[in-house]
């Protein structure tokens, strides 16, 4: 999973969102917003900038814009000690907030509880659990601190458990209204359809290709010693489905071997899968299966399907979208591909990904799919 900053500075909107945030009327806003779309575009921060204009204590009619990123109500937000604002991420993504936000917040014991290992820990660490909604839930009927609105903001919103989710529900049903929710979701799809019913819904776009690029270049200049190439870039934009954060965490994991939130351990995975997958009727998937099963699954998935995605479109089209690097050998596998086969693996893995925070084990559940791979060429 990738979010989307550490704000640790001034959040600063993203130049692809700058027409939609300018066009909020922060005076008269829904008391609860979801955010919904790909990932690794900037969903997170186009909220956390959100919530930022909306307890922004500046006049309007004299700054001209909020966020003012001078008032004392900025000044805290970008410190992480605004005391209106309340952000409630699963226990992995906690690292990338500045400390001061999470005091209060419920802290999950790191020691794995008798019985529970390493992977279940993990699976744990992606989900809210409802002690912690709780926690921040219990106070919303008391007045703010600043005398204004009160920001709940969770990200993703399907990390919630259903427990929790039902306990978030009766608070959208019943709003404060001081209150206002600002809910970010990766997969709309897994969150409840009631959740759904009583948020205003806005789907977050993507930018174009080339702004993309040109933010993306931007962003490594700072960030890296060393320049990156101009393919590197595009291919990587490519692989991550047109999402400009996504490629940065990939590029600045690979060039500094900072694996942070497990980016790292997504890469070198996804890149043995891909070579792998290009072996085509020869890939050696019980030896792929174990190389990668320590990835997220998540991560492993995706990438199988784009590379699918591509042989599908090779076959069909004669053209490539995701992994353009290897185009030729995706043609040359599309030759021999068999596409009602292809088109039922495409299924299981769909399938695949409703339940991909819940695998039995990662390990057999890839065994089983690149061994339908490699029947999938040939006669």
């Amino acid at each position: 999973m990738t979010i989307e900053n550490s704000h640790h500075e001034s959040v600063k909107l993203l130049p692809w969102f700058e027409a939609l945030g300018r066009a909020f009327d922060l005076e008269s806003m829904p008391q609860a917003i979801l955010f919904h779309g790909q990932p690794g575009i900037g969903k997170f921060d186009f909220a956390r900038w959100l919530s930022k204009a909306l307890l922004c204590e500046a006049d309007l009619f004299s700054t001209g814009q909020k966020p003012c990123n001078a008032c004392e109500a900025c000044r805290w937000f970008d410190t992480g000690n605004h005391p209106d604002c309340i952000t409630l991420l699963p226990q992995s993504l906690k690292g990338r907030l500045v400390q001061a936000e999470l005091e209060g917040s419920p802290k999950m014991d790191p020691v794995a509880p008798e019985g529970q290992d390493d992977g279940d820990r993990k699976k744990e660490s992606a989900f809210i659990k409802i002690d912690e909604l709780r926690a921040v839930l219990g106070g919303i009927n008391i007045g703010s601190h600043r005398g204004g609105k009160r920001i709940i903001l969770i990200y993703p919103l399907e990390s919630l458990r259903e427990d929790a989710s039902n306990t978030l529900l009766k608070s959208l049903e019943e709003p404060n209204p001081d209150t206002i929710f600002i809910l970010v979701s990766d997969r709309l799809d897994r969150v409840l359809p009631t959740i759904r019913s009583r948020c205003q819904l806005i789907a977050l776009p993507k930018p174009s290709r080339e702004l993309a690029l040109n933010w993306l270049e931007s962003e490594l200049k700072i960030l890296l010693s060393d320049a990156v190439r101009a393919e590197e870039l595009e291919a990587t934009i490519d692989e991550q489905a047109g999402a400009p954060l996504s490629a940065r965490d990939q590029i600045v994991a690979r060039h500094l071997g900072d694996d942070k939130d497990g980016v790292g351990l997504a890469i070198n995975s996804t890149r043995i899968l891909v070579e792998a997958l290009s072996n085509g009727p020869k890939i050696g998937y019980l030896e792929c299966a174990e190389k990668v099963q320590k990835a997220p699954y998540s991560a492993l998935l995706v990438c199988m399907q784009r590379w699918l995605f591509d042989l599908q479109l090779s076959y069909q089209l004669g053209e490539v979208r995701y992994y353009r690097r290897h185009a030729q050998r995706i043609s040359q596998l599309a030759s021999q591909l068999q596409l009602t086969k292809a088109q039922r693996l495409w299924s299981t893995l769909t399938l695949a990904r409703r339940h991909e925070n819940h695998p039995l084990s990662t390990r057999v559940q890839m065994e089983s799919m690149l061994l339908q791979y490699q029947q999938l060429f040939g006669d």
